[in-house]
């Protein structure tokens, strides 16, 4: 170790009384990452989902509807606590759903879900803060079964009309 530590001094002596003639690339990268980790991040934006495969055609189902408050309800459907309604349809195929909420009232005030019939929940969404009344998504791995939505009312005081859009591909 003592002889590879005088091979380095005696190595590196020579050159320190030299000043670099322009930035290193290695420093110049790690300044411009510093920058850009210093950038304000612009907001996330919410993606549908993935293309629908192709050769599949459309179904398109519109709901309107009310749902809440709590007490107009014989049961409460979400977690014991909220109100909801329920929305059946099958995929007689396998295929794609998209599926776009949108209602009166405040940006978090509805969640939907979409469920198995019977077996589970496949999907479950809520608005972005800061966004409209609105939520959208699409699956593409659906398979041919039974399916719900349930449109939950997340404020159990108050009622809130809604639109559902159900779009089917098979």
């Amino acid at each position: 170790m003592a002889i590879g530590m005088s091979l380095l001094l005696t190595a590196c002596g020579g050159f320190t009384n030299v000043s670099p003639t322009s930035p290193s690339p290695t420093v110049s990268a790690q300044v411009s990452t510093t920058a850009a980790a210093q950038a304000p991040t612009p907001a996330p934006t919410h993606a549908v989902g993935p293309d629908v495969p192709a050769g599949m055609a459309p179904t398109r189902q519109v709901i309107s509807g009310s749902v809440g408050p709590l007490s107009s309800y014989p049961a409460p459907c979400y977690v014991g606590l909220y109100a909801c309604e329920r929305y059946r349809f099958t995929m007689q195929h396998d295929g794609a759903v998209e599926v776009t909420l949108s209602w009166q009232g405040g940006e978090r005030a509805m969640l939907i879900q979409l469920y198995r019939a019977g077996a589970g929940l496949v999907h479950e969404d809520l608005a972005a803060r800061g966004s409209a009344p609105t939520i959208t998504f699409r699956r593409t791995d659906i398979t041919a079964m039974e399916y719900e939505l349930r449109v939950v009312n997340m404020e159990s005081a108050a009622a809130h009309p809604f639109t559902l859009l159900l779009t089917t591909w098979e």
